[in-house]
């Protein structure tokens, strides 16, 4: 695809376009959030409330291909194959992925999980298992360059975890701090994100009809949290009060990692289901392209 240079957007990082480098290949990814019960499908039972819409949106990404050349090449490798269900023997495809995770501290948002996709160790070395294929498990790593942009410079950046071989990627919700620069590489960003929500029976509603952007509703879900439920921010305990509360929290903690530990010990994989900042709806990748 013919190189651009980046243009802003209200969805866009805050930085100015001249600080990013140009983009050189544009995807698309068709996305859908499910109501707080996980269904997709079309309901007339349901009161017309935010828990009971589905959501569908559409992202355009902007890669940098001048500055991330091979975390480009890794990427389309996933974004350029169409998922055809009909198929025996399909190649794993972004059209069949999940954002499955935010990180409430960082801001960063995970996507790329594409059931089936697991690393392997065969013969001495890591590769990608996918149904019946073996598949080559590339580092996605590129010098480091002054073309490369920092998690700092807003929201909307696509990133992926430095030699990290699977195609799971990170798409900032906010300036990030700079902590992130040194293990993630930014390689992309959301050049358009919109979206509207659909109500139970289908149809949209006055208020539903306007757009909305993927980002600010996924900041919305609620996210599975392995904290001790804190009290109130306004609360003022006194000093007995906090010290219980210290104790309960480390209580909590010791049985919290022993009941997990023991879990793996019995070989309960119920735990990988489990984890910090899981988004608490199904967000879905259902279609993905090169424009």
């Amino acid at each position: 695809a013919a190189s651009e240079t980046l243009t802003g957007s209200s969805n866009d990082a805050s930085a100015s376009a001249s600080e990013f480098p140009p983009v050189t290949h544009r995807v698309f990814m068709d996305l859908r959030i499910s109501r707080s019960d996980g269904s997709f499908y079309v309901r007339d039972d349901l009161p017309d409330i935010p828990e009971n819409r589905v959501y569908n949106g559409r992202l355009v990404i902007g890669l940098f291909g001048t500055a991330s050349p091979n975390h480009v090449t890794q990427f389309l490798r996933y974004a350029a194959v169409t998922y055809n269900p009909t198929e025996d023997d399909p190649l794993p495809s972004y059209g069949r992925s999940s954002f499955v995770s935010l990180d409430q501290q960082t801001g960063l948002m995970v996507g790329g999980k594409i059931p089936g996709l697991e690393t392997a160790l065969i013969g001495g070395s890591n590769v990608l298992k996918y149904g019946t294929r073996v598949l080559p498990a590339t580092l996605w790593s590129d010098r480091r360059s002054d073309l490369q942009v920092s998690h700092s410079a807003g929201k909307g950046l696509l990133t992926h975890r430095n030699l990290d071989v699977t195609p799971s990627f990170g798409i900032t919700t906010r300036p990030a701090g700079f902590d992130l620069d040194g293990s993630y590489t930014v390689f992309g960003k959301i050049l358009s994100d919109e979206g509207s929500y659909v109500g139970g029976g289908g149809g949209k509603s006055d208020d539903e009809a306007n757009t909305v952007s993927f980002l600010s509703v996924v900041q919305d879900i609620p996210t599975y949290s392995m904290d001790r439920p804190a009290p109130p921010a306004d609360a003022q305990p006194t000093e007995g009060e906090r010290a219980v509360q210290e104790i309960a929290s480390a209580v909590f903690s010791t049985q919290r990692e022993f009941f997990r530990g023991a879990a793996k010990t019995f070989g309960d994989t119920r735990l990988d289901k489990v984890y910090e900042g899981k988004l608490l709806r199904r967000v879905e990748v259902t279609k993905v392209g090169i424009l």
